[in-house]
């Protein structure tokens, strides 16, 4: 507090020969000061504000992903914050763009290297098994099945995923049915005895083998190229994948048995979720519900969209591209699952078990009644 003829002391103390314009006025003392005291109040309350955000390194889907990611993902991330109503300051990069490895991202996640991870299942299932077992070959036929796998076995993966890698499951997506796109004729599933199919992941590996194919591993954006050049003979992905990236330049047949239905899911560091507060965690989640809702929405609009494109159309904007859809034979999706139940299950468990003892347990309780490769005494 000023005392009296404090302010006058300090006028007195000017510089003598300080000339002032008479429409000049000097700021009272008493404003000057209160000035300051506000610009240092107001420089706490940014610095607390500062302090109370949450910074956030995601990692998100390649745009090789196409307009799931361009579309859905990336502006989700983008308004995350304001949808959440949580003070996060995001940081969304792409995978391809980042340049980590697709393989590598649970460890990522693991060393703090990344706060959130778009993760791919199929090219994380050597890490950690328990991923492989949301989607064995025949195992989920349909949306509507693969949805019940997803609520299912959730949980499960997320106590796997908290206990190997410090990280929570905030939910599963799906990019859609994972289906055979060839160059030559096929009417049948046998038909790929003595061909080489690219597949996304060791997933269909024995069940190609079983059928006489050999299975070839290669990333999705190396695809269209090994095509090109006949290095395999058909592949494996969702239409909207093949559609994006134009596989109908260089194959000329679909056949959409649904191997396998491609799942990925957002997956956050408990070290960053426990910065959180109760409440903030209730809205993040419910954020990420109703956005996992939208992009199951999302998938299954665009794989009837794609499908249209890749064939007869009708396609918006362009001229479809006249692949020959092969209607499927209703024995196929029979003998794919026996196969996955005889060797795919097995070969799983076997693997599971071998990293986190009852893996194949917890598979039975949760998922044995919903799944065709549950309902055989053995399993």
């Amino acid at each position: 507090m000023l005392q009296a003829g404090e302010w006058q002391r300090d006028l007195v103390a000017l510089p003598t020969n300080l000339h002032l314009h008479p429409a000049v006025a000097l700021p009272h003392p008493v404003t000057t000061r209160l000035l300051a005291m506000g610009a240092i109040v107001a420089g706490f309350v940014m610095a607390w504000q500062h302090y109370n955000t949450v910074p956030l390194l995601v990692l998100g889907q390649p745009r090789s992903a196409g307009q799931l990611q361009r579309d859905q993902e990336a502006p989700f991330f983008q308004q995350l914050a304001s949808r959440a109503k949580v003070p996060l300051v995001v940081s969304y990069h792409t995978a391809d763009r980042y340049g980590l490895v697709d393989s590598h991202q649970l460890d990522a996640i693991r060393d703090g290297r990344l706060d959130m991870i778009s993760l791919r299942f199929m090219q994380n299932t050597r890490k950690e098994p328990g991923l492989g077992g949301m989607d064995l070959p025949g195992m989920n036929p349909d949306f509507p099945t693969a949805r019940r796998v997803v609520d299912a076995y959730g949980p499960t993966l997320d106590r796997y995923l908290q206990s190997s890698y410090g990280a929570r499951l905030l939910g599963v997506w799906s990019f859609g049915p994972q289906v055979l796109f060839c160059k030559d004729p096929i009417a049948k599933l046998n038909d790929i005895r003595g061909r080489k199919i690219r597949v996304a992941s060791p997933g269909l590996e024995q069940v190609i083998d079983q059928l006489g194919g050999t299975a070839v591993i290669l990333p999705f954006h190396d695809t269209k190229q090994a095509l090109k050049q006949d290095l395999v003979n058909c592949a494996v992905t969702s239409a909207a994948s093949a559609d994006f990236d134009d596989w109908g330049a260089h194959t000329s047949y679909y056949y959409p048995l649904v191997l396998q239905f491609g799942f990925n899911g957002y997956v956050m560091a408990n070290q960053k979720w426990n910065n959180l507060s109760p409440d903030q965690q209730h809205r993040l989640r419910q954020a990420f519900q109703a956005q996992i809702d939208r992009m199951w929405t999302y998938s299954r609009h665009r794989q009837r969209e794609a499908e249209a494109c890749l064939t007869q159309g009708p396609c918006s904007g362009r001229a479809p591209s006249q692949l020959q859809r092969v209607p499927v034979v209703p024995q196929d999706m029979r003998r794919l699952q026996e196969i996955s139940r005889q060797v795919a299950l097995p070969a799983w468990k076997v693997s599971c078990d071998a990293l986190r003892r009852g893996c194949s347990q917890d598979w039975k309780q949760a998922l044995g009644p919903l799944t065709a490769l549950g309902t055989h005494p053995s399993n």
